[in-house]
């Protein structure tokens, strides 16, 4: 079918693509069917318009098909979690969710034995972390990772046996998704947002079926949790916090927040169904955790947030460790290793307090 009656009905008619067409768009944008232009008339109709569920999950399945992949086990695939976030937000926070995946790792090198009072339901879980070096804030999760002396360009073997000695390795996107450099140069000149931000993260090459997802705008929330329930998600949160300052209004966070309320969904998948969204919203006080402002939270360069980071898991009580705390907690539960983010807030806190995230940063660091 000839691209452009497809083209105008999207940026004229403001048509809605099925499933399938959504794919078969995106197969032609990543082998360089579109110019430029185009792409970039494609890509602003979207926003304008607003993506649907669909048109997300096509978008991913022709990603997730078109990325390098991590070689693994379905048995291996099953017990992998994720933490990548659109970014976006503004907040300028140091790396919560990198936190909190080195967080998730290390307690799934804990005996259960050690564990009985943190409910733990399954002794298995890896963190394939997904992401790139920073765009949309000052430090990615590979600066801040590589200022700790961990590897961030490891090759897809590289990965697959890090995940198995240390139930942790970083995937580095922009290496693993080859097919997106077609659009790299429309995204960087439009130089705003658009639904490759929400499609990244969505496409984790180790195929990552549990994942903690915060997005940049709450009405994203349903949005994206609707797309991973056609797209057969296992378990996930999708997540956007509300930021409360003293110094000013309230703004989002792309994480779990202990600065204010967050909105969460919660996708279940089921064998051969789609999977069940639950919407709901939380707050620091659930949890028995203190609210902070959000310039309590506020990071720097890759050193400076590495520095937060290494001062968090020796033990530093702040309310840096309670957002690192509760949103590992949640990747536990996507994970399926801890039943309820109560349980989970409790084994993050163990894991931190016995040294084991110590420990596996310097097994990671020592690249064997």
């Amino acid at each position: 079918m000839p691209l452009q009656p497809q083209l105008k009905l999207i940026v004229e008619g403001r048509a809605l693509l099925t499933r399938e067409q959504a794919s078969t768009l995106m197969q032609h944008i990543l082998a360089g069917d579109l110019s430029d232009i185009e792409i970039a008339a494609l890509l602003g109709a979207l926003a304008a318009r607003g993506e649907t569920p669909a048109e997300l999950a096509g978008f991913v399945d022709t990603m997730r098909s078109a990325a390098t992949p991590i070689p693994l086990t379905p048995a291996e695939r099953l017990t992998l979690v994720d933490t990548c976030g659109t970014g976006g937000d503004g907040s300028r926070t140091f790396n919560i969710s990198t936190a909190a995946a080195l967080v998730a790792a290390a307690a799934g090198t804990i005996a259960p034995t050690k564990n009985a009072s943190a409910n733990i339901t399954s002794p298995t879980i890896m963190v394939a972390k997904h992401g790139n070096r920073a765009i949309t804030s000052q430090t990615g999760s590979a600066d801040v990772l590589e200022a700790l002396g961990i590897p961030v360009g490891l090759t897809p073997n590289e990965a697959s046996v890090a995940l198995r000695k240390h139930h942790f390795a970083f995937l580095h996107a922009p290496s693993l998704h080859p097919a997106m450099k077609a659009v790299m140069p429309v995204r960087r000149a439009l130089g705003v947002r658009t639904v490759f931000n929400l499609l990244g993260p969505l496409t984790n090459p180790a195929g990552a079926s549990a994942q903690v997802m915060g997005v940049y705008a709450a009405h994203l929330v349903p949005l994206v949790a609707e797309a991973m329930a056609q797209l057969g998600t296992r378990h996930a949160f999708v997540v956007h916090g509300t930021a409360e300052s003293p110094s000013g209004p309230p703004t989002g966070l792309d994480e779990i927040s202990i600065s204010g309320p967050t909105h969460l969904a919660e996708v279940r998948g089921a064998p051969d169904l789609l999977g069940t969204v639950t919407l709901s919203t939380i707050t620091p006080e659930d949890f028995n955790l203190t609210r902070a402002p959000i310039e309590a939270l506020l990071g720097g360069d890759a050193h400076t947030n590495a520095a937060i980071l290494t001062a968090i898991f020796a033990g530093e009580r702040s309310p840096r460790r309670d957002i690192v705390l509760l949103n590992a907690a949640a990747v536990l539960v996507a994970s399926g290793l801890t039943r309820d983010l109560h349980t989970g807030v409790t084994l993050a806190a163990h894991t931190i307090d016995t040294g084991a995230v110590v420990e596996l940063i310097a097994a990671l660091a020592r690249k064997n």
